[in-house]
């Protein structure tokens, strides 16, 4: 990132008339990330698109026609409904286990719905966790008389929920097997530790390893249970944006589908080794409001001369329309937050270097530590193509009349 690439974007920007904190997707760098991303799918895996990573309808079908794939991945009731309504034609796995109420909720919905041609017997898979919640879906769809796909989310080392391979996932199996109102669909084994494992407890291969072989052994279970004709219709989930490219050929067979989202925009809290051929391909761009020389605490002239005198009180800065988000300053690369004059989410202050030429009615640029969260905080997001504001992606918003009134 070099100061002409910002001050280019800043032009942009200034062509566009972007006047308020506007989050940007630089569309030549997600295509290149998403190249990456390709590359790898074609080892033999099938692409399931973390829809919350990436919480814009528009970019998410730009992202499918981009792959190839109608495979999302929902982790929010409301934007489930915004995605059945807009990608009716997606396949989609809920990312985790939904209480029972959100799942009766969804149905309500979607009887009331006239015009839709969205199948969920067909099209989504419920993430079921525990016998107990296997036990309440069961019950609702014997209820409403209707067919549910099951995903079972499988515990492969991340430990935070999820079957393991004992008595009680075989149980499940064969509770799925002769239900005649549910279905098993596949399983879902979640490995976002395996970026994160020390060289003093294995390291990431050997945390790659060990995530494997306990895929496989669930797999063996299905197998030994159900029969080898089941597991060749189901969907083995895995995978994430910090680990995907850690998976080979070798791998098929114990699993056949990829997730990933955050790896294409890469935010901050992604700059790890497995990521380091992607380019971060989202910021932050703050309209500043104000230059600032020699800032002053409040009622104190002569401490903020001598804090400045001894350093502790910087000599420029800024005021910027909005802050607080959830992002780091990277343009002016020394620009950072000041602990003495706090935290604003209206006007906050950012230091800067002496010799920085930020002024007025520019833009300072932070880049997000993640994008599930910060993305929502912008209304529309301002697609960066050769040099030029070419498109407004909005991100996702809730249902109209959500929460609807029901029993």
């Amino acid at each position: 990132m070099t100061d002409l690439y910002f001050q280019n974007l800043t032009h942009a920007l200034q062509q566009a008339g972007v006047c308020t904190p506007t989050l940007v997707i630089d569309k030549e760098r997600l295509d290149r990330n998403t190249d990456h991303l390709i590359d790898v799918l074609n080892r033999g895996f099938d692409y399931r698109i973390v829809a919350k990573s990436l919480p814009s309808i528009p970019m998410l079908q730009y992202i499918m026609r981009r792959t190839g794939t109608t495979r999302l991945m929902s982790f929010h009731l409301p934007f489930l409904m915004r995605l059945i309504e807009h990608i009716p034609t997606a396949d989609i796995l809920l990312g985790k286990p939904m209480p029972i109420c959100a799942a009766r909720y969804f149905y309500h919905w979607h009887g009331q719905q006239t015009s839709m041609g969205f199948a969920p017997e067909l099209q989504l898979q419920w993430l079921i966790d525990s016998p107990q919640r296997l036990e309440q879906y069961e019950q609702l769809a014997q209820e409403l008389n209707i067919r549910m796909r099951i995903s079972l989310e499988i515990d492969v080392g991340l430990h935070r929920g999820g079957f393991r391979p004992d008595k009680d996932f075989t149980q499940a199996l064969e509770k799925l097997a002769a239900s005649p109102w549910l279905s098993l669909s596949g399983l879902m084994g979640y490995e976002a530790h395996i970026s994160k494992i020390p060289a003093l407890l294995g390291g990431m291969g050997g945390a790659l390893n060990a995530v494997r072989k306990r895929y496989a052994a669930f797999v063996d279970l299905v197998r030994q249970v159900l029969g080898e004709q089941v597991l060749q219709g189901l969907c083995l989930n895995t995978g994430g944006s910090s680990t995907y490219p850690l998976y080979e050929g070798d791998s098929v067979g114990i699993v056949n589908e990829i997730a990933a989202a955050s790896a294409l925009v890469k935010p901050s809290d992604f700059d790890v080794s497995t990521l380091e051929h992607h380019l971060p391909a989202a910021y932050i761009a703050a309209p500043v409001l104000k230059r600032v020389h020699n800032p002053e605490i409040p009622e104190a002239p002569l401490l903020s001369r001598l804090l400045r005198t001894l350093g502790k009180l910087p000599r420029e800065g800024c005021f910027l329309y909005g802050g607080n988000w959830l992002a780091n300053p990277c343009y002016p690369s020394e620009a950072c937050i000041h602990p003495l004059l706090g935290r604003s989410s209206n006007q906050e202050f950012y230091q800067l270097p002496a010799d920085s030429t930020l002024q007025q009615d520019e833009y300072l640029f932070f880049r997000p530590c993640q994008s599930e969260a910060v993305f929502l905080q912008f209304g529309q997001l301002a697609v960066y193509d050769q040099g030029l504001i070419t498109d407004w992606w909005p991100v996702c918003s809730y249902p109209d009349n959500f929460p609807l009134n029901f029993p």
